[in-house]
């Protein structure tokens, strides 16, 4: 039985260009900041410049979606930057162009609290293409929004049509299904994982760092957001994670920056893309958090949409 009870809830916003619309190479910062902007316009009363000053810093949407402040509780005391509840995902839009009239979708999850935020999150995001995305300011108008019935259902409902009532359905803890023989791990989008300040490339890259990365981050998410410490030998179970080895790994890194408003600067993001065997005959105890961390990503970015990967699960022979 996995401690898992973090509620999971998938939409996908249907969108209609208004004018010419241009997204960069790799699309997730363009939305993780156009949407940041436009959730604080939307709910900022105080106005204040900075968030940490503000009276309601600790209650406010902006700042437990977007900045959510770190540092309560026993578990969390020590860390100084908590995880966001909120996946964007970029990938259907990352270097395209649309014409006026083009309809396109971006995915958007939320995590735990955070799922009763959505109708702050949709007019946010009325509000970006409002005002503009990309190169050019490109504009564009919400057409629908539709919600996954599950995590990795499959199965959408639609939940808003443009100008009607939201009809919002509830989040779900993904269902963890029986240990398979073994799973091909397929990065999705770069994983970008840090030892020391130092980017991991395909060289260092170990199943240990990987499970590290995931159990670290399910456990912050669980208690920032779903008020739950998950109970767990994590050093043993890191011991263990370090004799795991990985098969046919097929790994490379893919390099591409980002522009920060706050730091003025070109930002490197690279991460790991490719795939990865695992033999997962006396592997029960990680299994449950692989699974889960198809639905929240891995490492640095992950707002942005990095660090997603899929399962291509197996028994008996590998799958092709």
């Amino acid at each position: 039985m996995h401690p898992f009870s973090l509620p999971i809830a998938r939409y996908r916003l249907t969108l209609r260009a208004l004018t010419p619309i241009q997204f960069p190479a790799y699309a997730g910062s363009t939305w993780r900041g156009a949407f940041g902007h436009a959730l604080r316009r939307t709910v900022c009363i105080t106005r204040e410049p900075d968030c940490r000053q503000c009276l309601l810093w600790r209650s406010c949407v902006y700042s437990q979606v977007f900045e959510t402040p770190a540092g309560h509780g026993p578990l969390l005391e020590k860390i100084n930057a908590a995880p966001h509840p909120y996946i964007m995902q970029p990938l259907a839009t990352s270097g395209r162009q649309y014409a006026p009239g083009e309809v396109f979708a971006l995915e958007l999850s939320l995590l735990g609290a955070a799922i009763g935020h959505l109708p702050y999150l949709i007019h946010a995001i009325q509000q970006v293409g409002e005002r503009g995305i990309g190169k050019g300011d490109g504009r564009y108008a919400l057409v629908a929004v539709a919600q996954e019935l599950a995590p990795g259902a499959g199965e959408w409902a639609q939940i808003q049509a443009a100008g009607g009532s939201l009809q919002a359905l509830a989040g779900v803890v993904p269902l963890i299904p029986p240990l398979p023989d073994g799973v091909r791990v397929r990065l999705l989008t770069p994983l970008r994982l840090l030892q020391e300040g130092t980017p991991i490339r395909s060289s260092r890259f170990t199943f240990q760092l990987f499970i590290n990365a995931l159990m670290r981050r399910i456990t912050l998410l669980h208690a920032y957001h779903a008020g739950v410490e998950l109970a767990a030998d994590f050093k043993a179970l890191s011991q263990r994670a370090a004799a795991v080895t990985l098969e046919d790994a097929d790994l490379h890194w893919h390099e591409w920056a980002r522009y920060s408003n706050r730091q003025q600067n070109h930002v490197q993001m690279g991460g790991l893309v490719g795939s990865f065997s695992l033999e997962l005959s006396g592997l029960e105890d990680f299994w449950p958090w692989l699974w889960l961390g198809q639905w929240v990503h891995a490492g640095k970015g992950a707002v942005m949409g990095m660090g997603g990967y899929a399962l291509d699960c197996y028994t008996g022979e590998k799958a092709i």
